[in-house]
Formats: C-alpha cells, structure tokens, sequence
C-alpha cells in the first residue's frame, strides 16, 4: 500500500495567530460510496440521564413550552412542562449551546448562541449564532461564526430583530470575535458594540426593563491553559461597562461601592418590578452579592457569602423574581433564594452531591412557573419549586469513556461527567430499552475509565482506582499511588486498561505506569516519568494564565495506554503534553519515540496497537488547546522510528479523541472526533465520515464488541452501531457487482423483548431495543424493475421462509384494535430500490395459511439452532450465503428438546391452519344465515332454522370473553 507523502511538521509551520498548526500534504480521499452501507444506524441505548445544561427559557404566554441547550447535546423542547423533552437541533452542525432566547414579541423567534461558556477544561466549541422563525422547527446559522463560546442573547422586548450577544471568544486563545455584538436586523448584519481587547471576552448582558436603551455588559478576561488545573484564570481586562444609548456607546462602572481587585466572572440582573434595583454577583477579591437601589449609581455589598459565590467562574448568574425585588435567586453547587434582598440565602434546591445549578428563567407573568438549567439537565416547576420535573429523560450524558463486558447481551459501562458511573444494557428484555435497563455506579466517579474485569463477571474497576463487585455491591478503594514514593500528577481522566494478552494483568497511569496482577492488591511502577521534562508555556496564552501556571516545569500524564494484542511485552504510552513512549519488555526498558513534529502540548489522546502486527500502532493527537483544530492522526509500522500522518479526509474542526482497529478485518479503522465519526478501509490513508443519523456531537471514546460499534459522546450518552459486518466486506468485488448477498454474522435464538405485565407507558423515555433475528444485507447497484426475493433453507435444503419485494402491505386499520396502532409493527419490505438494505428475518417459520399474527401471538414455529442457506434472486441472479444460527448462551435446553419443541410448535401451526379454515367458513356461513333471514322474514319455520342453526355455530365458535383472548386469538 502506498503512503502518503508527509511533509514534516518541523520544517513546514504556520502561524495562525499565536497557535501553529502542523501541516502534511492533503490529498483527496479515496471514498467508499456510502450507497454500500447506507441502511446502517446507529442506536441510541442511553442513559436517560440528563447532562450539563446551561442554556434554558420558557416562553410567555405559552405555560408548557421550555427549551434547553445543553452544553454537548444541541438544543431541546417540552410542550409539556419538561414530561418530554424532544431534540429539535440535530439537522445543525453543532451540538455545544451557550445562550438562548425567545423573543417576547414574537414567540416563534428563537436565537441560540452556541459553544458552552462556562470555562471548564472540557469545554466544546461553537460556531456563532443560530436562528429560527419557527419555534425550533427549522434553523439558520446567521453569522459570528468566530466567536466560539457565547454566554447571553438579549432580544429587544418590543423588537424581535434588534439582539445583543455576549461573545466570550476563544477559550485558548486571542481573537477579535469578542465583546458584546448587536443587530437592528435580526442577525443579518453584526456590530461589535463593545470590545476590551483579543484576550477580553463578555460573559451577561442585562436590560433595563424600563427603558432598553440602558444596558449592563459583564466583561470577563479568562484563559484555559492545556495543563490540568481547576479555574481558569481572570484577567485584568474583566469589568462592568453600561451604555444608555443602545449599545452606541459604553463606560465602564467602578468605584461607586463595587470592588475593582481580581475580578472575573459577574452576572447582572435588573429587578423587573423595579428597575432601579439592580443585582451584581461577582468573583473576585472581594466578591459576593452586590446591589444597587439607584439604578447604577451607587453600590453596596449586601452578602459575602461564600456558597452564592464560590467557583464564580463557573457559576456567578442571578436572577429576580419579576413581581418583587426582594426575592433574588443565585445558582451555585445549589441555588440559593433570598427574601431580604440579598442579606441573607436559603437553599431553594439541591442536594448533598451538589448539583451545580446554573439559570432560572422564571416566567414574568407567573412567579410560580420557572424553568432551571444544572449539571444533571433541565428541570421545571409550576408552584414556585414545591415540586420538579425529571432530568431522568434527557439522553444527554457527557461520557468521556466507553467499555463493555463479556454479558450477553453484553453491558455498556462509562463516567458521566457531573453524575457519575453507570452501566446500560445493550439489549433489553422488555420491548424497549428503558429505565429498568440502566444503573449508576460507583466505581469510575465522574470522570474515569471503566475496566470489567474480564475474569470475574459482574466486577469492574473506575477512576483512581476502585473495585466494585456488582453482585454484592462491595466498594473497595486501590489507589496504585498508595505506599509509593514521590508526589504523583493526575489530571481530569486518567487511563484504566487491562492487557488483551494476560486478562490478569490491568495499568493505570499517572507521569508513570502502573501495574497489577493481582486484581489491584498490590501495585508496581514500571516505568520513569514519561512526560516531557520541561514542556514550557505555549504562546497561545496571555500573560494572567502564563503566569497562573504550576511552578514545578513537569506538569503532564500518561493520558493513553495502548498494550500490544500480538506481542507481550509491547506497551505504548501518550502523555498529555505530547510524548509517545514505547516498551517491548513489559516496562523493563523505555523509549522514546515521539513523532518529530509533535511540539509540547500535543495531548495525545489514544494509542491504539495493531492487532495483528507487532509494532504498529496508531496515534490520535489533539491540539485544540494550542488552538490548533486540525485533525492529526499517525500510524507506525517500525515500533515508533518513523510515523506518517493519516488524516487525510477528516476536516478541520474535528480533531481526533480516539482511533481503533476493528477486531475482525485488517486495516479497518474507526475515528472519533469532536464533531462525529469516521471509518478509513485502507489502514487510514482516507477516511470519511461515518456518521449516517448520528447527530452532531462530540464522540469522545469507540470500541469495537463483536460485530457492533458502541461510542461514548459527550452529551447524547451511548451509542451503538449494530452489526457492521457489511463494513467489513467491502472491497471492489462488492462495489463493482450488480447484485451483492453480503455473508451475514450469526444469528442468536433469542426471544422477543416483552413487557411481562403492565407496559411501560409511552411517554417514558425509552430507546429501541437490539433487533432479534437474523440481519442480512445485501446491495442492488440500480434499482430492480422485476421483483426480487429473499429464501431461507435449511440444512436439508428445505424452504423455511420467502420474503419478496413485492408481497401484499399488510396494513393494519385502527378502527379494528383495542389499543394504538402504534402498538403494532408493521412486516418489513423487502426493498428493490438501488443501494444496501438491511432486512430482519424474525427466525420463525411462516404461519400456517390464513393464520394471522397477532399482537400477543407471534407467527410460525422458531427455527432450530444450526446452518441455514440464505439465497437472493435479484437482476436474474442467484447469490447464496450460509447464515449460522445459535443458541441463547443462557438456555440450557438440550438439543434433543429443541427438536421436540420444535415438532410440537409446527404440529400446532398446522392445526391453527385448520382451525383458522374452519374459523372461516363458520364466518361465511353465518353471513349467509343473516342474509337468508332478512329474504325469509315472512316464513317462520324458516326463520327459526336459520337461528337454531347460529345457535349451534354460536356453541362452535364461543363469543369473546372479557379478557379478549377468544379463541387463541384466532376469531
């Protein structure tokens, strides 16, 4: 295979800015036509636990309606108080929301400001400004596309297209797209309005209620570093500014009682019963609540405490209840409610875990109705806080990793930043997947891996290390820092990885690797620090961060372990701060074989070793907080002495999080970046997307279980690509034919999720279940004008089933059921239109004939385990496929009793043939008794023959009983 022509980043540089970007020659990719794979999805299998939220609003006049933007996860509506929240953004190319609003004059204007500004060291980016004009139901990106985090939208009360933004800007670096911007025309055409400097962003923005010409902007100068450190900085560029004359012009408000040393983050808000009552919440030196009772002109501080306060910069809104401006509401770890004015707070809500409260919209007309954004979601209350909806049915958990056990069906474990661990199932045993399907856990806190033990089911080791036992619940903590000597780095997430060549033995990383064989017992370091000894301080930041930074020069991690599949020994390990080491002696010996061009910083995000061939491995490096968003991907053949880049066809913006191998074919690879999915067939030399109806969002971790991709994104939760064998088949043969069977994977025996009593109800959250069944795959390069047809044999060459593209519709009319037609599924049509399809064949034989299925009686006998031929005739063309069937692992029943059970199960579908014939006939001639009589009205020998003759067939044939289940649901 040839490689690609890389120019080595350490003669070519650009400089962009204070960020450098590393540049290989971009090639056009070679791209797979989509057409080959088109019917694959992807499954969302949750949680539905709700992740951090910063953006919430209700809408006046319309009590149900709420919208939320959560910080990974797009932009979300409830028409019913929060009972449901629906996705409305997932068309847009960006998933981090800031700011929203609703225009008051106009409750079908809607604008969102997108990329989170609340500075955390996850923090995802956006792309400016998002319109729509229809209450969410269409959408358009109207400019500001540079501003990156946003942290307010003001719309005019009596003008929908007069707007201000507070644009915070780069998070990791100087820009100009920062400050406050305004539009007089709806965000056709931008103003900055009020600039600082490239480094000074603005962070709220507040109305006069009396009069909109009059305007409180919050500026706030703030920095991330790339190393791991809690707050961001606050700069000297941080202040409050007001103008009263629209936005025209602006002067910055000090003295006056406020405080002027150290400032950061503040939130403003006007009092709406009394708009010369205004409130300052500030981080600073001497930060706390201040208030103002003259509109502006003088200050005083009213609270200094710490709790509505503390961690301002990641909290610091206020909001005034809009009847009386005594009652004054502060988010922190819980929201505070003063009565008083601000002298004193109570919590209104939260709970010991702290749930990291951040806006409360409360509805101008109604006190009582508000909605509340938070770490885990958006929740609403109609009395005034009494009670709150759920942040149970938000499929917007923000997971930094994923890992999966050796179940069947198998588990999905992963951290969920601000909530904590939790494991779904894969598949469920009811009809959907819902919340008897999920769990929280313990080990792994908020942020760190997961690692099933693979020899022990049921027991899984987290985070920093712990050990948890799911079958007794036991907790048992195992830091491998314990008892070692020297201070030990960690950062956010640190690598938990178990070797794939000895299930005994699991690391850890910290600046050096650790390593246990006896399930975390004890523990040995194997290597030195692996860090770079001195990565210095990227000119991106300005000098409040640079001069912020740790005073010990050694600041990385080992942020990725890549043990060898093929070759023990073989570990490789990234750091944070961009090194790549590598050890064939299982940490006897180091080297360092760090790509050239990687400069201090480069966080190397995952190393993923080859699992087929000793030294190769590939590497996915991250940027971003250089402010370098390219993608950079490498891969080695020669244990790390030369590196190609391998990128070619991921676009900006997505830089990489992770890389993996399939487990089943060579050279086929799978990318998760900041913005989607990517697959590569040729060892990484192209790549496209992968992303099919997988919304936008950040995928932070992949892995590949048997036949499926699970993923791990930062704010959609779990999920699951089924079944990708076709992925793994494709090659010229399949592209260049006109008719393609692709060879399908195993089929389980499995039994179709039910209910097993009372449903869960339809307006639960829930996600669709794994389908049961054989999946077969096939490719019709043009569209087939004939009809075509798919047959299954068995192992004797008997006919068991045929499927063709033009069967009878089997329509159901909801005059005739008892229940919503939503309750029914309809048969699946075999399709003979151009592309790949996917069709389910359930493993049951056909019904007997004029025996319909119905809902609590499926058709046919099931099939037997064992070797079936599958055989489709499209284009005059026969192609066959052997399509093996299994058993469920977890049924014991003996072959001999399947076969028994199967005789019996056909035997009885013969007999509902007969029974359904009769069924049939007794029907027809009942109808023609009922016709007769109508002719014979005037003959009474007649008339009473006919009904002695409907008595008896009335005897034959007995009434529906109040259960409904008549006669074996067959009349």
């Amino acid at each position: 295979m040839k490689l690609r022509a890389v120019v080595p980043a350490f003669v070519s540089l650009l400089l962009a800015g204070a960020s450098v970007r590393l540049v290989a020659g971009a090639d056009t990719p070679k791209q797979v036509d989509q057409k080959l794979f088109q019917e694959l999805r992807w499954r969302l299998i949750g949680p539905f636990r709700g992740g951090r939220v910063l953006a919430v609003t209700g809408v006046r006049g319309q009590p149900d309606t709420y919208y939320f933007g959560a910080v990974g996860g797009g932009v979300w509506k409830t028409n019913d108080a929060g009972r449901t929240w629906k996705p409305i953004f997932d068309s847009q190319p960006v998933a981090s929301i800031g700011a929203i609003a609703v225009a008051p004059s106009d409750a079908n204007v809607i604008y969102v400001g997108s990329g989170e500004a609340d500075m955390r060291s996850s923090i995802s980016v956006g792309n400016g400004m998002y319109k729509s004009t229809d209450a969410g139901n269409t959408w358009k990106q109207i400019g500001l596309s540079e501003t990156r985090q946003i942290g307010r939208i003001l719309v005019d009360p009596h003008d929908a297209n007069r707007v201000f933004v507070a644009a915070l800007g780069h998070a990791y670096g100087s820009n100009p797209d920062r400050g406050v911007f305004r539009s007089k025309d709806g965000g056709i055409h931008w103003q900055k309005v009020l600039f600082h400097n490239e480094n000074t962003g603005a962070i709220d923005l507040a109305f006069d209620p009396g009069n909109t010409k009059t305007i409180y902007a919050a500026l706030w100068q703030t920095r991330r570093p790339p190393w791991s450190i809690y707050p961001p900085s606050n700069g000297p560029g941080s202040g409050l500014y007001r103008s009263n004359d629209g936005g025209d012009h602006w002067q910055m408000v000090n003295g006056q009682g406020l405080p002027s040393d150290g400032l950061g983050r503040m939130g403003i808000a006007f009092a709406p019963s009394d708009p010369r009552r205004i409130y300052l919440i500030v981080d600073g030196k001497q930060g706390g609540l201040y208030r103002s009772d003259d509109g502006g002109q003088m200050w005083q501080q009213v609270s200094k405490d710490h709790r509505i306060w503390g961690r301002g910069w990641y909290f610091n809104e206020v909001t005034v209840d809009p009847k009386n401006p005594d009652i004054v509401y502060v988010p922190n770890t819980s929201i505070y409610r003063s009565v008083d004015g601000g002298k004193s707070f109570a919590v209104f809500k939260g709970d010991p875990t702290g749930p990291d409260y951040h806006e409360l919209w409360i509805d101008p007309d109604s006190a009582k109705r508000m909605v509340l954004s938070c770490d885990q979601g958006a929740v609403v209350t109609h009395n005034g806080g009494e009670t709150w909806s759920s942040w149970l049915n938000q499929a917007t958990g923000q997971f930094y990793h994923v890992a999966t056990d050796n179940q069947f069906p198998y588990w999905v474990y992963g951290a969920q930043q601000d909530s904590g661990p939790a494991a779904t199932a894969s598949a469920s045993k009811y009809r959907f997947l819902n919340f008897h399907d999920w769990r929280p856990l313990e080990a792994g806190d908020e942020n760190g891996y997961i690692a099933p033990d693979p020899l022990n089911p049921g027991v899984i080791f987290g985070g920093f290390v712990a050990r948890q036992d799911l079958s007794n619940e036991q907790i048992q903590e195992m830091p491998p820092t314990v008892a070692q000597k020297g201070s030990f780095r960690r950062t956010w997430t640190l690598p938990l990885v178990f070797s794939p060549l000895n299930a005994h033995v699991l690391y850890f990383g910290s600046q050096v690797l650790f390593r246990t064989e006896d399930g975390g017992s004890s523990w040995q370091a194997i290597s030195p620090d692996l860090t770079r000894e001195d990565p210095g301080v990227p000119a991106n930041l300005d000098p409040a961060t640079a001069s912020d930074a740790p005073k010990e020069k050694r600041r990385g991690v080992i942020y990725t372990i890549g043990p060898s599949y093929v070759k023990e020994g073989e570990i490789w390990a990234g750091t944070d701060d961009g090194q790549i080491q590598l050890t064939q002696d299982e940490g006897k010996n180091w080297q360092n074989v760090t790509p050239k061009e990687l400069t201090p910083w480069s966080k190397v995000t995952h190393i993923e070793a080859s699992r087929s061939d000793p030294g190769t491995a590939y590497a996915a490096v991250d940027r971003h907080r250089l402010e370098d968003y390219q993608p950079y991907l490498y891969r080695t053949r020669d244990f790390g002495k030369s590196w190609q880049r391998i990128s070619n066809g991921i676009p900006d913006g997505s830089f990489l999080n992770c890389v993996r191998e399939d487990t089943y074919r060579k050279g086929l690879l799978y990318a998760c970046t900041e913005r989607g999915v990517y697959v590569s067939f040729d060892d990484g030399d192209d790549w496209q997307s992968l992303q099919l109806n997988l919304p936008t969002t950040s995928v932070r971790d992949l892995v590949v279980h048997e036949n499926d991709l699970l993923i791990a994104t930062f704010g959609r939760s779990f999920w699951v690509l089924d079944n990708v064998t076709p992925l793994r088949q494709l090659d010229a043969r399949v592209a260049g034919a006109d008719v393609w069977l692709f060879q399908p994977a195993a089929a389980y025996r499995v039994r179709s999720g039910s209910d097993q009593s009372t449903p869960i109800p339809d307006d639960e959250p829930m996600a669709a279940n794994a389908s049961n069944g054989a999946v077969l795959d096939y490719y019709l390069k043009d569209q087939s004008v004939a009809p075509i047809q798919l047959q299954i044999f068995n192992s004797d060459g008997r006919l068991v089933r045929r499927f063709s593209s033009d069967d009878a519709a089997v329509k159901v009319n909801p005059n005739d059921l008892p229940f919503p037609p939503s309750w029914v599924r309809e048969p699946q049509r075999l399709s003979a239109e151009a592309g790949m399809h996917r069709f389910l064949w359930d493993l049951r034989f056909p019904p007997a004939k004029g025996v319909r299925a119905s809902f609590r009686r499926p058709s046919g006998a099931l099939a037997l385990p064992g070797k079936y031929t599958v055989q489709l005739t499209a284009h005059g063309k026969n192609t066959t496929q052997t399509l093996p069937v299994k058993m469920d692992p977890r049924v014991k029943t003996t072959p001999e009793e399947l076969t028994r059970q199967f005789e019996l199960a056909s035997k009885l579908s013969a007999r509902e043939g007969e029974v359904s014939l009769a069924l049939q006939q007794v029907a027809e001639l009942r109808r023609q008794i009922e016709a007769r009589r109508k002719e014979a009205s005037d003959k009474a020998d007649v008339v009473k023959a006919l009904e002695e003759l409907n008595r008896k067939l009335e005897a034959i044939v007995p009434p529906e009983g109040e259960g409904g289940f008549g006669l074996f649901g067959l009349a």
